[in-house]
C-alpha cells in the first residue's frame, strides 16, 4: 500500500507540473481583451417656467441637465483574424439623490453584445441603440441632444432612444460609404407577434469635413390586456448632415413623420444649429426648430443656446437657455424625457440651467 501510494505521489507529481505549464501556455496564448469603465455625473440647478395648468415655474437640483449621468461596463477580446467580441453594459442613475432613473431595467441604457470584424463589419444584440440614436446623437446633433435642447421637438421619440430585443448589422466603410440595418423582436407576445417590433435603415456618406445621412425607422404600437395598439405604426424618415471647420460647426436635418401611432404628432420637422468654439475652453452652441403639424394648426418653435467652460478635458461647467412657443396649442416641454412637466396646450415654457458634469 505504501508503495502504490509513492508511485502515485510520483506520476501525480509531473502531471500536476505538466499541467500547470500548459495552463500558464495556454493563458499567455489566449487572445488579449480589455475591460473599462466609464461613466458620466451631471448636475445643475434648474428653472422652468410654466410646468403646470396653473402657469407656476419650478426651482429644482436635477441630474442630467446637460447629459445624462450614466456609468457603464465596456469590453472586447481579440479572436484573432481580424475578429473581435465587444460588450457594453450601461445604466443612467440620478446624480441628485443617487436613485437608478429605472427601477425595473437595471442596464436601462444599453446591454450589447456582439462581434466585429474589418472585413464584415458588426453584428450586436441586446438592448440596442436606435437608429435615430447612433444617426443623431452620435456624431450629428452639435449638443448630442442634450436634455433641454432641440431633441425635446421629437425626431428622435423619447421611447425610441433605446429598442429592446434587437438585432444590428453595421457595414464596414466601403470608402466614404457605411450603412447600418436594425429589427427587433418587440414584446414577443403570443398575443400579437408585431407589437413593440422596430426597424431602421440608415446610410450615410462621409469626406474629409462634410458628411451626411438618411434614414428611415418604423415602430408599431405595444400590447396590453387593455389595450392593443400593435396594428399601429409610427414611420419616419430623416435627412441631415454636418460640416465641421476648426473651430465652426453647422448641423441641419429635416424629418417627415407618418403614420397612425403617433409617437409624436404626423408632419415636418426642420432644425439646425451653428457650434464655435474660440478656444480650447470654449464652445458655444445655439441651435433652433419647428415643427408643422399635418394633423391639426400645431405649431412648436424651440430655440436653444448652451455655453460651456470646459475646465479639462473630463470636467465642464455649462450654462443654457431654452424657449419654446407653443403655437396653435401644441404642448411641447422644454425638457426631453418621458413624463416630463409640460405646459397647457398653447402656452410657452422657458427653461434656463447651470451645472457641472464630470466624465471618467
Amino acid at each position: 500500500m505504501k508503495k502504490f501510494r509513492v508511485l502515485s505521489a510520483c506520476v501525480a507529481l509531473p502531471l500536476t507540473a505538466l499541467a500547470t505549464f500548459m495552463s500558464s501556455a495556454q493563458a499567455q496564448s489566449l487572445p488579449t481583451s480589455q475591460l473599462t469603465l466609464y461613466g458620466n455625473i451631471d448636475t445643475a440647478l434648474i428653472w422652468s417656467s410654466n410646468t403646470n395648468a396653473q402657469g407656476q415655474s419650478t426651482t429644482s437640483v436635477a441630474s442630467g441637465g446637460y447629459q445624462l449621468s450614466v456609468w457603464g461596463l465596456m469590453g472586447q477580446e481579440d479572436l484573432g483574424g481580424g475578429l473581435k467580441a465587444f460588450f457594453r453594459l450601461e445604466n443612467s442613475f440620478n446624480a441628485d439623490t443617487g436613485a437608478v432613473s429605472l427601477s425595473s431595467s437595471f442596464f436601462n441604457r444599453f446591454a450589447v453584445l456582439g462581434l466585429r470584424s474589418d472585413s464584415w463589419g458588426a453584428v450586436s444584440l441586446g438592448r440596442l441603440g436606435s437608429i435615430g440614436f447612433d444617426y443623431t446623437v452620435l456624431g450629428y446633433d452639435l449638443t448630442n441632444l442634450d436634455t433641454y435642447g432641440i431633441a425635446a421637438l421629437g425626431a428622435v421619440p423619447f421611447v425610441n432612444l433605446k429598442i429592446n430585443n434587437a438585432v444590428k448589422y453595421e457595414t464596414p466603410r466601403l470608402g466614404p460609404v457605411r450603412a447600418t440595418l436594425m429589427t427587433s423582436t418587440g414584446q414577443e407576445a403570443a398575443e400579437a407577434s408585431s407589437a413593440g417590433r422596430y426597424s431602421g435603415l440608415a446610410v450615410e456618406y462621409a469626406s474629409g469635413a462634410f458628411k451626411t445621412r438618411v434614414t428611415h425607422e418604423v415602430t408599431h404600437g405595444s400590447y396590453s390586456s387593455a389595450l392593443n395598439q400593435s396594428s399601429l405604426q409610427d414611420k419616419r424618415s430623416t435627412l441631415a448632415a454636418r460640416y465641421d471647420l476648426s473651430s465652426v460647426s453647422f448641423f441641419g436635418e429635416a424629418a417627415w413623420i407618418n403614420g397612425d401611432l403617433r409617437l409624436t404628432p404626423r408632419g415636418r420637422l426642420l432644425q439646425g444649429g451653428v457650434s464655435w468654439r474660440p478656444s480650447t475652453s470654449w464652445t458655444l452652441i445655439g441651435e433652433a426648430g419647428v415643427y408643422d403639424y399635418s394633423d391639426s394648426d400645431g405649431h412648436p418653435t424651440l430655440s436653444h443656446l448652451v455655453a460651456q467652460y470646459h475646465f479639462s478635458k473630463r470636467t465642464m461647467l455649462y450654462a443654457f437657455g431654452t424657449y419654446v412657443d407653443n403655437q396653435g396649442g401644441s404642448r411641447v416641454s422644454s425638457l426631453f424625457a418621458a413624463g416630463a412637466l409640460a405646459p397647457v396646450a398653447g402656452q410657452s415654457q422657458s427653461t434656463v440651467g447651470l451645472g457641472l458634469a464630470h466624465r471618467f
